[in-house]
């Protein structure tokens, strides 16, 4: 029976431990709420942005390993940082170098002796201290009685940026380059790297200045071009730079006669190029699409040039394609978003060439604002076939069990042909609910018929893309770099996803390095350049001009402007 003796009393002490009682209760319900509204609206922003990075490929190559060597091998080495984890066959690997030492770690059977840099001979476990400066190199042997292995490890440069790599399938071999890009107002170093299939560094380069794209050519040199900010070639200064593997300038190429764009260069088997441009045309009538009278816009240009310079071919699209070839969905969008030269007049990107691509007796060319490949005769400039877009006389019809075959490509980059495949990046760009996809497509001139073959996906790591991308022949397998997303994909020859890669800057386009370009030639121009390459992190150049692009033309009279809702697949086509 309870008493008044055993009932609770209110002392200030008792009073002060139930009311810290129930601070403490309160607060970790609120805490927990918290906890639950973030993990739900990161669960969101997953849902909406695509998988966790994490998910996809962890990160490989940092400094946050215990350098363990393993037990694998009769000797086998590592640093904390090394990538990938050693393996007797393979000869290269890389490590971040604290300037001037980096620790290596080594285990070896009692019979077999690990030299470690300029380290005596020793067997067992033990760590050695080498002492390359950033971007050098060092050895590491391993001596047995049958003979002696070497093997090379370079260190990275300074602020190489971090990369994430993750292998599923035994991938095709091969080597290509990647490049990052900076937006306006971005400060960073910006990289050009050489990767090989299993995600190691092989090659870079950081440039003083922007650029968009670049690649390893077949005679053993680099092209890349000089970017100021501009999403196409509007600044006078812009031109493509062709260095060794040793990063010495060469030449400069630039189009004759308007200015030079980046989006395409070509280094032809006869050693002439391919150069293109945006090239501004005025007065032009756009009431037919809704436009205004007397408006200016930016066609698609290439021309064919010698070694040094002499225009052998040129191509204009303003020559070939009336404005009513340009959907409707786009200029929309283009009213939405003019460009202004330094005089401050009106021009639309309404064509927006991305690629070429010579192919029998005609260029291949993909622009991305017609939704469509073009085959142009090389003779008379003249357009020979079409595909996707606005449907012409010149259009192929579309057959296979394309799901999109209604309209097959959008925002299209990276047009290449094999054979008679065609192989294109299609972004899916604004339509609702459509991931980037690497399409093919069999091209049948006799019958005029573009036979749908197949298309990679990875929509985990490329849910959606605005622009860029590309798609390429890999060794005996594929290369995908999935447009705006920081991933690029490798294929092996069944199409099964054969490893990601991820890097910190989505890169414009993952070129293959030709075969005639070696590992040696790569490790080569490395030795050749200065220990860490000079960095780039000044704000990015801006144009000569301000072009306030993004700024609405309120002078369209043919609709109400404002945000445009995603177009529906079923709503397209049918192109052909």
């Amino acid at each position: 029976m309870e008493t008044s003796e055993n009932k609770l009393k209110f002392t200030p002490y008792n009073l002060a431990v139930l009311l810290a009682a129930l601070f403490l209760g309160v607060g970790a319900g609120a805490l927990a709420y918290r906890q639950y509204r973030v993990d739900k609206n990161d669960a969101k922003a997953s849902k909406k942005a695509g998988a966790n990075p994490n998910s996809l490929a962890p990160i490989v190559g940092s400094d946050k390993g215990n350098g363990d060597p393993g037990k694998e091998y009769d000797a086998q080495f590592s640093t904390k940082s090394m990538w990938p984890k050693f393996n007797p066959d393979r000869h290269y690997y890389v490590t971040r170098c604290v300037p001037g030492r980096v620790m290596v770690e080594v285990r070896s059977d009692p019979d077999v002796k690990v030299k470690v840099w300029a380290n005596p001979a020793q067997s067992g476990r033990y760590g050695a201290e080498a002492r390359p400066l950033p971007g050098q190199d060092f050895d590491v042997k391993i001596m047995r009685e049958s003979g002696t292995e070497s093997y090379e490890v370079r260190c990275l440069p300074s602020n190489f940026p971090e990369w994430r790599y993750k292998r599923s399938k035994k991938p095709p071999k091969g080597m290509f380059m990647t490049a990052s890009y900076l937006t306006p107002g971005k400060t960073g170093r910006v990289w050009l790297i050489v990767w090989d299939q299993d995600g190691t560094p092989r090659w870079w380069y950081t440039p003083p200045y922007n650029t968009l794209g670049g690649q390893v050519l077949a005679d053993g040199t680099v092209q890349f071009p000089r970017g100021f900010g501009d999403g196409f070639g509007q600044d006078v200064r812009t031109a493509t730079d062709i260095r060794g593997l040793d990063g010495k300038l060469i030449k400069t190429v630039r189009f004759k006669g308007a200015p030079t764009d980046a989006h395409e260069y070509l280094l032809l088997p006869n050693g002439n190029q391919i150069v293109m441009s945006y090239d501004p045309r005025y007065g032009v009538d756009l009431r037919p699409v809704g436009g205004r009278a007397n408006r200016g816009v930016l066609d698609g240009a290439f021309q064919v040039q010698t070694p040094d310079g002499k225009v052998l071919y040129s191509w204009n699209s303003g020559d070939h394609v009336p404005m009513e070839d340009i959907p409707q969905r786009w200029w929309i969008r283009e009213w939405n978003n003019p460009h202004f030269d330094q005089d401050g007049r009106i021009r639309y990107d309404h064509f927006h060439l991305n690629s070429v691509e010579p192919w029998r007796d005609e260029y291949v060319i993909s622009t991305r604002h017609s939704d469509s490949v073009w085959g142009i005769d090389k003779k008379t400039g003249k357009i020979v076939w079409k595909f996707g877009g606005v449907k012409t006389p010149e259009s192929l019809k579309v057959v296979g069990d394309d799901p999109y075959g209604n309209y097959p490509i959008s925002g299209n980059h990276d047009a290449r042909m094999e054979g008679d495949v065609l192989s294109v990046h299609d972004n899916g760009t604004h339509i609702a609910g459509r991931a980037p996809r690497a399409l093919r497509y069999r091209i049948d001139l006799k019958n005029r018929t573009a036979t749908f073959i197949g298309a990679f996906t990875d929509k985990a790591a490329a849910p959606s893309s605005h622009c860029c991308g590309s798609f390429r022949r890999f060794g005996t397998g594929w290369l995908v770099s999935w447009g705006d997303n920081p991933w690029v994909d490798g294929f092996n020859s069944e199409g099964q996803l054969a490893f990601r890669l991820g890097v910190p800057v989505p890169s414009y386009r993952a070129v293959p390095v030709p075969a005639t370009v070696s590992e040696a030639d790569l490790d080569a121009g490395l030795d050749a350049m200065e220990p860490d390459p000079p960095i780039s992190n000044q704000p990015m150049t801006p144009l000569q001009f301000n072009d306030k692009h993004n700024l609405e033309d309120k002078t369209v009279p043919s609709r109400k402007l404002g945000p445009i809702p995603e177009d529906k697949q079923e709503d397209l086509g049918p192109t052909g």
